[in-house]
């Protein structure tokens, strides 16, 4: 019984790490795509003078997104002055950053053409309105400057074509499921796991032993890999040469946020480690005190 009890307890241990890598992925995926990060993709890779049928995955080339972007602002009556400053704005960034999320979410979902944020339009309706009073010799009020934002904002989404285009040969499900998955259940099995591990070992301190192992673990496993960006950067492009631009910002961004989860998640298997110590020291002196 003993040696099953310790067998079992090695297979929970193993489910254990398991765990918390899967937990670990899931978090990078849904952290990934936040408005945050996708602003930050957007300036690290320039997507504005990226060829915008090269962004949504089309055959044939085309204008640039600036391009694209500047000319729709010019169809719905913006002065070309006013959209040049929205588009130098660092502002933009947070602004396209938001219309990518809702994009993505566009994709994996099955939602309507996603639309600009209130948050974005209003910033979009600041920056016109400070360029207004910048550039004197418009002849334009505030009033029909914000309704002309209003539809410009509005027909942003004409630039995105149908979805099944956009997907192409991507694991649109597998991608789906990473970001629809539900983390809390990843918790549960790890507390069941920890409970089962009492259970087997017979020791209420032993399981504090084995969590922080599997954290230092699969901690150190998610910093090696934030560390080797040119490496997975070149291993991966090699297979999608005509997105490089496109991609390689992303890769980037999601070795630096392993990176970073490695770090904290091997620092508290470090801490949980050093508690069992204690504990484990506390135990055996009271043991040889007694």
């Amino acid at each position: 019984m003993k040696l099953i009890r310790k067998i079992l307890t090695f297979f929970c241990i193993i489910f254990l790490f398991i765990a918390i890598v899967f937990t670990i992925i899931i978090y990078s995926g849904k952290n990934l795509l936040n408005k945050e990060n996708l602003s930050n993709y957007i300036k690290n890779s320039n997507i504005l003078n990226m060829d915008i049928n090269v962004i949504f995955n089309l055959e044939e080339s085309g204008m640039t997104l600036k391009e694209k972007i500047y000319n729709l602002g010019l169809e719905c009556n913006i002065p070309d002055k006013i959209v040049d400053d929205i588009l130098k704005s660092d502002e933009i960034n947070l602004i396209l950053g938001d219309f990518f999320n809702e994009t993505i979410y566009y994709l994996i979902d099955e939602r309507t053409k996603p639309e600009l944020s209130d948050d974005a339009i209003n910033k979009m309706i600041e920056l016109a309105s400070l360029s207004l009073e910048d550039h004197i010799n418009i002849m334009l009020t505030k009033e029909e400057l914000n309704e002309y934002i209003l539809d410009y904002a509005d027909k942003l989404t004409s630039i995105i074509p149908d979805r099944q285009v956009m997907i192409g040969v991507l694991p649109i499900s597998t991608i789906n499921s990473i970001l629809n998955f539900n983390i809390v259940y990843l918790y549960l099995i790890m507390f069941i796991l920890l409970v089962l591990i009492v259970l087997f070992s017979w020791s209420f301190y032993k399981p504090i032993k084995y969590l922080g192992i599997s954290m230092l673990v699969s901690g150190l496993i998610f910093v090696i890999l934030g560390c080797m960006n040119s490496f997975l950067n070149e291993l991966i492009l090699t297979q999608i040469e005509r997105l490089k631009l496109l991609v390689s910002p992303f890769i980037t961004i999601l070795l630096t946020i392993w990176f970073k989860s490695g770090v904290l998640i091997s620092f508290s298997g470090v801490f949980l480690i050093l508690i069992y110590v204690v504990i484990n020291r506390i135990i055996i002196n009271s043991y040889e005190t007694k």
